[in-house]
Protein backbone atom coordinates (compact mmCIF):
# COMPACT_ATOMS: atom_id res chain seq x y z
CA UNK A 1 0.00 0.00 0.00
CA UNK A 2 1.42 3.30 -0.75
CA UNK A 3 1.83 5.68 2.25
CA UNK A 4 -0.15 8.64 2.58
CA UNK A 5 1.27 11.66 2.12
CA UNK A 6 0.52 15.94 2.94
CA UNK A 7 -1.72 16.46 0.74
CA UNK A 8 -0.61 20.36 0.88
CA UNK A 9 2.92 20.23 0.12
CA UNK A 10 3.91 16.53 -0.87
CA UNK A 11 6.39 15.58 1.79
CA UNK A 12 6.01 12.19 3.17
CA UNK A 13 4.74 11.32 6.46
CA UNK A 14 6.53 11.22 10.02
CA UNK A 15 7.39 7.44 11.22
CA UNK A 16 10.63 8.07 12.63
CA UNK A 17 12.29 10.48 15.23
CA UNK A 18 16.25 10.55 16.26
CA UNK A 19 17.36 12.01 19.04
CA UNK A 20 20.73 13.67 20.48
CA UNK A 21 21.50 12.39 23.77
CA UNK A 22 23.25 15.30 25.99
CA UNK A 23 21.35 18.56 26.28
CA UNK A 24 18.74 17.01 24.26
CA UNK A 25 17.40 14.12 26.51
CA UNK A 26 19.63 13.67 29.10
CA UNK A 27 21.08 16.83 31.14
CA UNK A 28 24.26 18.35 29.34
CA UNK A 29 27.16 17.30 31.68
CA UNK A 30 29.66 16.56 29.06
CA UNK A 31 32.48 18.98 29.49
CA UNK A 32 32.61 20.03 25.81
CA UNK A 33 35.03 22.99 26.03
CA UNK A 34 37.37 21.00 28.13
CA UNK A 35 37.23 18.08 25.47
CA UNK A 36 37.53 20.74 22.44
CA UNK A 37 40.61 22.48 23.72
CA UNK A 38 42.39 19.11 24.74
CA UNK A 39 41.68 17.85 21.42
CA UNK A 40 43.23 20.51 19.58
CA UNK A 41 46.24 21.06 21.89
CA UNK A 42 46.91 17.19 20.82
CA UNK A 43 46.76 17.63 18.10
CA UNK A 44 48.67 20.79 17.60
CA UNK A 45 51.55 19.02 19.69
CA UNK A 46 52.11 16.83 17.03
CA UNK A 47 52.67 19.33 14.42
CA UNK A 48 49.18 20.49 13.74
CA UNK A 49 49.60 23.97 12.35
CA UNK A 50 46.92 26.53 14.54
CA UNK A 51 45.91 28.61 11.73
CA UNK A 52 44.40 25.51 9.82
CA UNK A 53 41.89 25.40 13.15
CA UNK A 54 39.41 28.12 13.86
CA UNK A 55 37.83 28.47 16.81
CA UNK A 56 34.34 27.54 15.45
CA UNK A 57 35.79 24.11 14.80
CA UNK A 58 34.69 21.13 16.99
CA UNK A 59 36.03 17.96 17.84
CA UNK A 60 35.42 15.85 14.91
CA UNK A 61 36.10 18.90 12.18
CA UNK A 62 39.34 19.06 14.02
CA UNK A 63 40.07 15.75 13.85
CA UNK A 64 39.32 15.19 10.31
CA UNK A 65 41.28 18.71 9.45
CA UNK A 66 44.26 17.09 11.15
CA UNK A 67 43.76 13.51 9.35
CA UNK A 68 43.72 15.37 5.57
CA UNK A 69 47.03 16.88 6.58
CA UNK A 70 48.95 14.95 8.26
CA UNK A 71 48.21 12.20 5.30
CA UNK A 72 48.95 15.31 2.64
CA UNK A 73 52.54 15.09 4.79
CA UNK A 74 53.56 11.80 4.22
CA UNK A 75 51.92 10.24 7.70
CA UNK A 76 51.34 7.02 7.27
CA UNK A 77 47.52 5.42 8.21
CA UNK A 78 48.67 3.36 11.00
CA UNK A 79 50.63 6.33 12.70
CA UNK A 80 47.27 8.78 11.74
CA UNK A 81 45.36 5.50 13.30
CA UNK A 82 47.67 5.71 16.52
CA UNK A 83 46.87 9.90 17.02
CA UNK A 84 42.95 9.18 16.72
CA UNK A 85 43.05 6.16 19.49
CA UNK A 86 44.74 8.51 21.77
CA UNK A 87 42.20 11.34 20.71
CA UNK A 88 39.40 8.33 21.72
CA UNK A 89 40.63 7.07 24.88
CA UNK A 90 41.00 11.01 26.15
CA UNK A 91 37.31 11.73 25.02
CA UNK A 92 35.92 8.54 26.57
CA UNK A 93 37.60 9.29 30.04
CA UNK A 94 35.59 12.48 30.17
CA UNK A 95 32.76 11.17 28.44
CA UNK A 96 32.71 8.09 31.25
CA UNK A 97 33.48 10.58 34.10
CA UNK A 98 30.44 12.56 33.58
CA UNK A 99 28.36 10.08 32.44
CA UNK A 100 28.34 8.70 35.94
CA UNK A 101 26.48 11.87 36.80
CA UNK A 102 24.03 11.81 34.36
CA UNK A 103 19.96 12.44 34.82
CA UNK A 104 17.02 12.86 32.07
CA UNK A 105 16.07 16.42 31.44
CA UNK A 106 12.67 16.84 32.87
CA UNK A 107 9.65 15.35 31.00
CA UNK A 108 12.12 14.34 28.15
CA UNK A 109 11.57 9.79 28.46
CA UNK A 110 7.86 11.19 29.08
CA UNK A 111 7.44 12.80 25.80
CA UNK A 112 9.36 9.42 24.34
CA UNK A 113 7.14 7.61 25.53
CA UNK A 114 3.72 9.31 23.62
CA UNK A 115 5.80 9.13 20.49
CA UNK A 116 5.96 5.37 21.06
CA UNK A 117 2.43 5.45 21.85
CA UNK A 118 1.88 6.83 18.47
CA UNK A 119 3.35 4.29 16.40
CA UNK A 120 6.48 6.45 15.86
CA UNK A 121 10.23 5.04 15.91
CA UNK A 122 12.71 6.01 17.96
CA UNK A 123 16.28 6.63 17.73
CA UNK A 124 19.43 8.17 19.34
CA UNK A 125 22.17 9.26 17.61
CA UNK A 126 24.90 10.32 19.64
CA UNK A 127 29.00 11.62 19.54
CA UNK A 128 29.52 10.10 22.56
CA UNK A 129 31.30 6.83 22.81
CA UNK A 130 29.98 3.53 23.51
CA UNK A 131 31.52 3.23 26.78
CA UNK A 132 29.91 6.12 28.01
CA UNK A 133 26.93 5.66 26.99
CA UNK A 134 26.49 2.02 28.37
CA UNK A 135 27.40 3.79 31.52
CA UNK A 136 24.47 6.33 31.14
CA UNK A 137 22.44 3.01 29.95
CA UNK A 138 22.68 1.38 33.12
CA UNK A 139 22.09 4.93 35.28
CA UNK A 140 18.79 5.37 33.18
CA UNK A 141 16.99 2.36 32.23
CA UNK A 142 15.67 4.11 28.83
CA UNK A 143 17.40 1.39 26.49
CA UNK A 144 13.65 0.17 25.84
CA UNK A 145 11.77 3.34 24.75
CA UNK A 146 14.92 3.46 21.07
CA UNK A 147 14.61 1.23 18.32
CA UNK A 148 18.40 2.39 18.02
CA UNK A 149 20.73 4.14 20.00
CA UNK A 150 23.95 4.55 17.70
CA UNK A 151 27.27 5.96 19.14
CA UNK A 152 30.12 8.08 17.23
CA UNK A 153 31.87 4.24 17.57
CA UNK A 154 29.16 2.33 15.74
CA UNK A 155 28.83 5.28 13.13
CA UNK A 156 30.69 5.49 9.87
CA UNK A 157 31.81 9.10 10.79
CA UNK A 158 30.40 11.44 13.47
CA UNK A 159 28.45 14.59 13.74
CA UNK A 160 28.56 17.12 11.76
CA UNK A 161 29.12 14.30 8.80
CA UNK A 162 26.32 13.03 7.73
CA UNK A 163 26.70 9.66 7.58
CA UNK A 164 25.99 8.53 11.16
CA UNK A 165 21.99 9.88 10.28
CA UNK A 166 22.14 8.27 6.99
CA UNK A 167 22.95 4.68 8.53
CA UNK A 168 20.65 5.17 12.09
CA UNK A 169 17.75 5.93 9.16
CA UNK A 170 18.40 2.63 7.53
CA UNK A 171 18.26 0.99 10.54
CA UNK A 172 14.74 1.92 10.84
CA UNK A 173 13.92 1.28 8.19
CA UNK A 174 12.46 4.35 6.94
CA UNK A 175 13.30 7.71 4.18
CA UNK A 176 14.71 10.33 5.18
CA UNK A 177 11.83 12.67 4.37
CA UNK A 178 9.93 10.40 6.91
CA UNK A 179 12.26 11.47 9.83
CA UNK A 180 13.32 14.43 11.70
CA UNK A 181 16.62 14.59 14.07
CA UNK A 182 15.68 16.67 17.09
CA UNK A 183 18.88 18.03 19.12
CA UNK A 184 20.27 20.98 20.74
CA UNK A 185 23.29 22.02 19.03
CA UNK A 186 24.89 23.65 15.36
CA UNK A 187 26.51 20.42 14.88
CA UNK A 188 23.02 18.62 15.24
CA UNK A 189 21.74 20.63 12.65
CA UNK A 190 25.13 20.83 9.96
CA UNK A 191 24.58 17.43 10.47
CA UNK A 192 21.21 16.83 9.63
CA UNK A 193 21.37 19.67 6.58
CA UNK A 194 23.99 17.76 5.27
CA UNK A 195 21.89 14.35 5.67
CA UNK A 196 18.92 15.58 3.89
CA UNK A 197 16.88 15.08 6.98
CA UNK A 198 14.77 17.77 8.67
CA UNK A 199 16.17 19.30 12.03
CA UNK A 200 14.20 20.19 15.14
CA UNK A 201 16.19 21.96 17.98
CA UNK A 202 15.64 22.26 21.22
CA UNK A 203 16.89 24.92 23.66
CA UNK A 204 17.78 22.39 26.78
CA UNK A 205 21.45 22.26 26.04
CA UNK A 206 23.90 24.80 24.71
CA UNK A 207 22.30 26.43 22.42
CA UNK A 208 19.98 29.53 22.08
CA UNK A 209 16.95 29.33 19.74
CA UNK A 210 17.85 31.94 17.70
CA UNK A 211 21.17 30.22 16.76
CA UNK A 212 19.20 26.74 16.35
CA UNK A 213 16.95 28.60 13.55
CA UNK A 214 20.24 30.42 12.31
CA UNK A 215 21.44 26.82 11.62
CA UNK A 216 18.93 25.55 9.84
CA UNK A 217 16.11 24.48 12.49
CA UNK A 218 12.23 23.85 10.81
CA UNK A 219 11.31 24.54 14.46
CA UNK A 220 12.54 25.29 18.03
CA UNK A 221 11.02 24.07 21.26
CA UNK A 222 11.37 24.42 24.85
CA UNK A 223 11.09 20.97 25.93
CA UNK A 224 10.39 17.81 23.55
CA UNK A 225 6.72 17.93 25.60
CA UNK A 226 6.49 21.30 23.06
CA UNK A 227 7.36 19.33 19.72
CA UNK A 228 4.42 17.04 20.28
CA UNK A 229 1.17 19.13 19.06
CA UNK A 230 3.58 19.88 16.02
CA UNK A 231 4.35 16.13 15.32
CA UNK A 232 0.74 15.23 16.05
CA UNK A 233 -0.18 17.90 12.91
CA UNK A 234 2.54 16.02 11.04
CA UNK A 235 1.05 12.47 12.21
CA UNK A 236 -2.22 13.84 10.57
CA UNK A 237 -0.98 15.51 7.39
CA UNK A 238 -2.38 18.71 7.83
CA UNK A 239 0.62 20.89 8.56
CA UNK A 240 2.53 23.33 6.21
CA UNK A 241 5.87 24.34 7.78
CA UNK A 242 7.07 27.24 4.84
CA UNK A 243 9.26 28.81 7.47
CA UNK A 244 10.94 27.72 10.78
CA UNK A 245 8.70 28.69 13.93
CA UNK A 246 9.78 28.98 17.16
CA UNK A 247 7.47 27.64 20.10
CA UNK A 248 6.52 28.60 23.15
CA UNK A 249 7.89 32.29 22.59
Amino acid sequence: MPRRRDSQNGRALLRAVVFDLDGTLTVLTVPLEEMRRDTKQFLFSKGLPKELVDQSDGISSSIFKAKAYFLSKGMTLPEWNQIEKHIESVLSQYEAMAAHDVRPIDGALDAVRELKARGLKTAILTNNGRQAVDIVLRIIPMESLFDVIQTRNESPTPKPFPEGLTTIVSKLGVKLTEAIYVGDASIDAVAASRAGIEFWGVTTGETGSQTLLSGGAKLVAKSLHEMIPSIDARLKGWVRESSASRLGS
